[in-house]
């Protein structure tokens, strides 16, 4: 189903360039949830103490399956203010797949559009991508101006203010209910395919609003080389 554009929005500077970001926990607190393992990757067995995680926003683990596993409780909040809709309804759970296509590096790559979710919370989890391939996904997000109204769009976003995260094969990402974010963005060599799960009711402007970001919006990919490497010195 394509989504009608809502609005065109600008940004007070035109060419405005956005510096990524590591994605964490910690940095993408605002908008959501960075969903990544608690646990180093040098761990690979059960071991004899529970670990701390490694980021104050997520739960200590806890032993599972005959001590073959450590289980993280609560990952990620899971939103439905459907309550509110339109159209509450028609409400349901929703998992879907996107397969996202590679775009091409560019040093300043386009930010064209962004969208938000008003009622749900929205996860993207990608499947068959190792944290080390030179393919990875842009997380942008903006705040929103609560209690403004810009071309028709209440509590429009803040793209002035937009945030680009870099993010690997081994996080998912969810957007908390009514964040405003770009469509998903892959950069590199291969197709990505996400997991998604959110609620829908069937209704366009409930389920998503998109708008178009005029002038030149961009991430600067120049330093940006993929890998986990690199994933490390963001």
């Amino acid at each position: 189903m394509a989504i009608p554009i809502s609005a065109t929005l600008t940004p007070t500077s035109s060419t405005l360039v956005i510096t990524p970001k590591p994605f964490t926990p910690t940095t993408y607190a605002r908008y959501g949830t960075c969903v990544t393992s608690p646990l180093e990757s040098d761990l690979q067995s059960h071991p004899s103490d529970i670990p701390q995680p490694r980021y104050p926003e997520q739960m200590a683990p806890e032993s599972a399956n005959q001590r073959s596993a450590l289980k993280s409780p609560t990952i990620s909040t899971l939103t439905n203010n459907y309550a509110s809709s339109t159209s509450p309804s028609t409400v349901r759970p929703s998992m879907s797949l996107f397969c996202s296509f590679p775009r091409k590096p560019t040093a300043a790559f386009p930010v064209t559009h962004i969208e938000r979710h008003p009622y749900t919370s929205q996860t993207f989890v990608p499947t068959g991508l190792a944290n080390s391939e030179d393919t990875f996904y842009l997380v942008v997000s903006a705040p929103t101006l609560e209690g403004q109204v810009r071309d028709g769009i209440r509590n429009p976003p803040d793209l002035d203010r937009m945030e680009a995260f870099v993010a690997r094969g081994d996080q998912a990402v969810t957007y908390a209910a009514g964040t405003w974010h770009s469509p998903m963005i892959v950069v590199g060599t291969r197709r990505v395919d996400f997991v998604v799960y959110q609620w829908v009711n069937g209704v366009v402007g409930d389920d998503c609003e998109l708008c178009q970001v005029g002038g030149e919006a961009s991430v600067d990919l120049s330093k940006v080389t993929g890998g986990a490497k690199e994933k490390a010195k963001l």
